[in-house]
């Protein structure tokens, strides 16, 4: 079974619309998981009575680097110094284990393409859920609206998921 290493952004957003079935609805044939590092992302918000990142922790296996992607998330943390810790070990991972990368940071999603990974963003997720025939157009733009309204975000270009 392949495995999606999910990024902070995109879980967040769709935990806190307690959503985080539709994922696993539309990706059923892949073992869906985080990284230590993004798991130590998503702790934080638990310090100030967040509860959304445990039904996260519920759901996702996480993964921990191997000693050739903990030496793989170090030369990318000396070429890529500005992104984060979580994108960077995700990236390493992603890479080493041909493996997909979902997340919704520009930067990440650009390295990730550069370091030749298989990359996903919330456009083609929600995307695949109008293609897969999970939710209708008029559903998918409500699913939208609940995203964005629990997440206090506006998804860019949301015309292009109906194109």
């Amino acid at each position: 079974m392949r495995i999606i290493i999910f990024d902070t952004d995109i879980l967040s957003m769709f935990a806190k619309a307690k959503a985080l079935d539709v994922l696993f609805n539309l990706l059923k044939n892949f073992k869906l998981c985080i990284t230590s590092r993004i798991k130590e992302e998503l702790s934080a918000p638990l310090e100030y009575g967040y509860s959304f990142p445990q039904q996260i922790f519920d759901k996702f296996e996480v993964v921990v680097p191997t000693k050739e992607e903990h030496s793989e998330y170090e030369n990318l943390e000396v070429l890529y110094p500005f992104l984060g810790k979580g994108e960077l070990e995700a990236i390493s991972i992603v890479k080493i284990r041909k493996c997909v990368f979902a997340t919704n940071d520009s930067k990440a999603f650009e390295i990730a393409l550069e370091q030749k990974t298989d990359v996903v963003n919330v456009h083609t997720i929600l995307k695949a859920l109008l293609e897969r025939k999970i939710l209708n157009k008029a559903d998918l733009r409500n699913f939208i609206e609940k995203l964005e309204l629990a997440d206090n975000t506006k998804i860019k270009d949301v015309e292009r998921i109906f194109e």
